[in-house]
């Protein structure tokens, strides 16, 4: 709808292209990838067994890096991710029997594209508590419009648990939890670096016009639509490619917000050190928004090397992106 410049949601779930799909499992550990591919939706996934019953995993990367250490979830439940955002689990299959399924679940409830709503508990979800309904407004047989909740939530991908006669010989990813070893060491920044670096403002802002309703201003400046011939600053000669940037979210919307050809470290959301799967990672999408593990002013430390060409940043709403919350330097 390109009418729509808030966001768009869709009322069928797909995985790799697939509705509801399967998938054969032996009784081993397997890692899955997990990117969130919308144009607007957020997403709250969960993980439980036929009766309903939350399945612990381990998250061993963020984004598109292993983390130095690995983070145990015993309720099941991931984060909150955002559009672009991926997230790499490892599932035990090994200890359920052949003929057990297990299910991927959504918990996270949209009423538009503009922002989440919140989360459903996950009780509700599996015991049909959560019963979105189609209405057919004019009488014509067709669907109109979902009441009484988002259609989107609930079970979308079933694993069929098969047996497995070899040895699973992949890693253990309890040895790699905080306090254990390490998978790949982080390169965080020492007070030195940071207190020499250079620091910029992003704002992410909701503007009353039709041209560009949403922009990013740089530093207290003015939004800008988006024009890849504008030059806007240039990086420090003093700072060793170290900067620290400030995304800020002016409003209650939700934004996912990439980086582009270099990865940051998050120092802080909303004033505090962030959650154990956000410290231990090197990130490239970052969440601004209302939701309690996202914030309104995050502060990432970004190390600028070698290449001197075109960068870009933009919010991975694709309606904010494509209507000037983008910008290249």
């Amino acid at each position: 709808n390109p009418y729509n410049l808030r966001g768009f949601i869709g009322d069928v779930m797909t995985v790799n292209w697939l509705y509801k799909p399967y998938l054969d499992v032996r009784a081993r550990q397997y890692r899955f990838r997990l990117l969130n591919g919308s144009v607007s939706r957020y997403f709250k996934l969960a993980l439980v067994d036929e009766a309903g019953n939350p399945v612990p995993f381990y998250m061993i990367a963020n984004d598109g890096n292993i983390m130095e250490h690995a983070v145990y979830f015993e309720n099941g439940e991931l984060p909150t991710q955002g559009i672009a955002e991926r997230y790499d689990i490892i599932v035990d299959f090994g200890r359920f029997a052949p003929g057990d399924k297990l299910y991927l679940v959504n918990l996270l409830q949209h009423k538009d594209g503009q922002a989440t709503d919140k989360p459903i508990p996950l009780a509700d979800v599996v015991s049909g508590a959560y019963g979105p309904e189609p209405v057919d407004d004019d009488g014509d047989g067709t669907p109109d419009r979902w009441a009484n909740g988002d259609p989107v939530v609930g079970k979308f991908l079933e694993f069929r648990v098969h047996a497995y006669a070899g040895e699973d010989l992949s890693m253990d990813p309890a040895q790699y939890v905080a306090g254990s070893k390490k998978m790949i060491p982080l390169r965080r920044p020492s007070e030195a670096e940071l207190a020499n670096a250079l620091h910029r403002t992003f704002e992410f802002e909701r503007q009353p016009t039709d041209d560009k309703p949403w922009v990013i201003e740089t530093d207290g400046g003015k939004g800008f639509g988006m024009d890849p011939r504008r030059i806007s600053a240039a990086p420090a000669q003093n700072s060793g490619g170290l900067e620290v940037w400030r995304l800020v979210n002016s409003g209650t919307w939700s934004h996912p917000i990439h980086i582009h050809f270099e990865e940051g470290i998050i120092l802080r959301r909303d004033g505090v050190e962030p959650p154990e799967w956000e410290k231990w990672a090197r990130k490239d999408v970052y969440r601004l928004g209302p939701q309690p593990d996202s914030g309104d002013i995050v502060e990432i430390a970004l190390r600028f090397r070698e290449f001197a060409g075109t960068y870009m940043e933009h919010c991975h709403n694709t309606q904010h992106e494509d209507h000037a919350m983008l910008l290249r330097w």
